[in-house]
């Protein structure tokens, strides 16, 4: 299954994290649990039982010296002659949200504040979205040292393992 990562996101260490601001130079980085991660600093979070979602995290929290490159990642696919982004999976019930861009909204005669949304079972989109990529782009008082687009699936091949 595809991972929509539409988020913020930092490299440490060669490990790529989500991140956010915990307070006034500080951030909190935080990534899938790995053995090897906590002979670094990282700590797995308390009281998982209470919050599935963060059983199998693990965090660290860092000054902005120490995060070698932050970005934002946004998630886009070309679907019927427009571009859409990927807003969302919904595993229960098998499909994925796009949300047309602007320029998308025009060519279908869509105010620029519609909200309307296309909800796709996952396997159409799957097999019929031709290109899938993310668009990485620089957060201010930190180094961009990424690719800026990265192809997940290009002209029907993917790239990526889902």
């Amino acid at each position: 299954m595809l991972k929509i990562k539409n988020n913020d996101y930092a490299f440490f260490k060669g490990i790529e994290c989500r991140f956010w601001k915990v307070e006034e130079n500080l951030y909190r980085l935080q990534t899938s649990f790995k053995e090897g991660l906590l002979s670094i600093g990282f700590k797995r979070y308390e009281n998982c039982k209470t919050n599935e979602f963060l059983s199998d995290k693990v965090f660290i929290t860092l000054s902005a010296e120490q995060i070698q490159s932050a970005f934002r990642r946004e998630n886009y696919c070309n679907y019927q002659a427009g571009k859409y982004y990927l807003e969302n999976i919904i595993l229960e019930k098998n499909e994925i949200i796009l949300s047309p861009e602007l320029e998308t909204k025009k060519k279908l005669g869509l105010h620029l504040y519609d909200d309307r949304r296309i909800h796709l079972p996952y396997d159409s989109f799957v097999n019929e979205v031709t290109d899938i990529w993310e668009e990485r782009t620089p957060i201010e008082g930190f180094k961009f040292d990424v690719e800026p687009i990265v192809y997940l699936k290009k002209d029907g091949v993917w790239l990526v393992e889902l």
